[in-house]
């Protein structure tokens, strides 16, 4: 038994001295600031806990945004307020970041892709997947970022930055499907009537193009996702990560 017990103390010691020299491994996190890239270096253990705090975030800020609404519709629709309420378009003067998904919550501003960043990773943690992706139409002088959220093996189509989405006679958030008769879509939202020049829904007459470039970094913020990513069984995060969705 004394031998048993000294084996089980020696064991466990070896573990702890295993952890602790794995933990200080060194690794890097990426910060581009407008035009620069920051490189910050850290021990293992410490990417690990903050990757952690911000799986964390992420689950406490879907639940509050979702606010125990159950409805697909309603709760995608409350997730999309949420998102524009707590980040704001980039103040004058301020400098364009681009790091981890949840800084932007943090720093309460952010562009057209990070405002869909953001929505996308709200949807994928409340239960159905989000993708988004930048068009700018041809001829006009500004350009849409276009989110898709999966419900019911179909797919929503939103335009967060500028808080517009359109609705089936029935009532019913259009999917991508929808958009092959526009004249049977009502506009809702807060999106303008005309967009740099041109009819808003205009920049939804290819949104099967879009959602075929379109991608996601939400899964990568979840801890069982991002382990069967680094193992190698699922791919990376990012655009050009995942193979482009087909047509629904």
């Amino acid at each position: 038994m004394k031998r048993f017990s000294t084996g089980l103390i020696v064991g466990a010691l070896g573990a702890v001295l295993f952890l602790f020299l794995v933990g200080q491994i060194p690794t890097t996190g990426l910060e581009g600031v407008d035009d620069r890239m920051i490189v910050h270096r850290m021990p293992l253990w410490e990417k690990a806990t903050k990757f952690y705090i911000r799986h964390r975030e992420f689950q406490q800020w879907a639940e509050e945004a979702a606010s125990g609404e159950t409805d697909p519709q309603r709760r995608v629709l409350r997730l999309m307020e949420w998102t524009r309420s707590q980040v704001k378009p980039i103040p004058t003067g301020f400098p364009f970041v681009d790091d981890h998904i949840s800084h932007i919550v943090l720093r309460h501003y952010g562009n057209d892709g990070q405002l869909s960043e953001v929505f996308t990773a709200l949807t994928t943690y409340t239960g159905n997947e989000g993708r988004w992706e930048a068009y700018r139409l041809p001829g006009a002088k500004g350009r849409v970022a276009l989110c898709f959220v999966k419900s019911n093996g179909k797919w929503w189509v939103f335009d967060v930055w500028n808080g517009g989405w359109f609705e089936t006679e029935s009532g019913q958030i259009a999917t991508i499907d929808d958009f092959k008769h526009p004249e049977r879509l009502r506009q809702r939202g807060q999106a303008p009537e005309l967009l740099g020049g041109v009819s808003y829904i205009s920049y939804f007459q290819d949104v099967q193009g879009v959602f075929r470039r379109s991608f996601s970094r939400a899964r990568g913020q979840m801890p069982w996702h991002r382990f069967l990513m680094v193992i190698g069984l699922e791919p990376e995060d990012g655009p050009g990560a995942y193979p482009r969705p087909l047509n629904p």
